[in-house]
C-alpha cells in the first residue's frame, strides 16, 4: 500500500495531479476482472492520466504480480500479456511525477476474483496534508 502525504500546503498543480491519479486508480480498480491482461489494466489507467494532460508523466507500469515475492507476473504494464485470473493478487499504483515539481502515487492490491476484484486496502486516499 503506497500513499501520498503532503507537508504543509502544496500547489494546486499538485492537488490536480493528486485528484487525477485518485481517478486513475479508482477507475482501474473497477476495471479489473478475470479474462482481461495486464495491458489492458494499465490502459485504464493510463487513458484517466493522458486525458489530463499528463501522459507523459506516467512513466512506469500500473502494477504487478504479488505472491512468493513482492513483484512477480502478471505484469499489469503496456508489456502485460498474461490474462488475468481469479486468485491472483495485484497492485494497482498508478503515478504522476514531475520533475522539480513533485510526485504523487496510490498504490492498492486487490485479489482477482471469479467476477472483478477485491480491494484488500482500506485505508483513506484522500490527500492528507499535514
Amino acid at each position: 500500500m503506497t500513499r501520498t502525504i503532503a507537508v504543509g500546503e502544496i500547489s494546486p498543480q499538485l492537488k490536480e495531479i493528486y485528484q487525477i491519479v485518485h481517478l486513475a486508480q479508482d477507475e482501474a480498480e473497477k476495471a479489473a476482472r478475470p479474462g482481461m491482461n495486464g495491458r489492458d489494466l494499465d490502459a485504464v489507467s493510463r487513458q484517466v492520466i493522458a486525458d489530463s494532460g499528463y501522459g507523459d508523466n506516467f512513466g512506469h507500469g500500473l502494477g504487478h504480480g504479488v505472491g512468493l515475492e513482492i513483484h512477480e507476473l502478471p505484469a499489469v504494464s503496456p508489456r502485460g500479456e498474461e490474462l488475468l485470473k481469479p486468485g491472483m493478487v495485484i497492485t494497482i499504483e498508478p503515478g504522476i511525477y514531475i520533475a522539480g515539481i513533485g510526485g504523487v502515487r496510490i498504490e492498492n492490491q486487490l485479489a482477482i476474483t471469479e467476477t472483478g476484484a477485491e480491494v484488500w486496502n482500506s485505508f483513506n486516499k484522500d490527500l492528507l496534508v499535514l
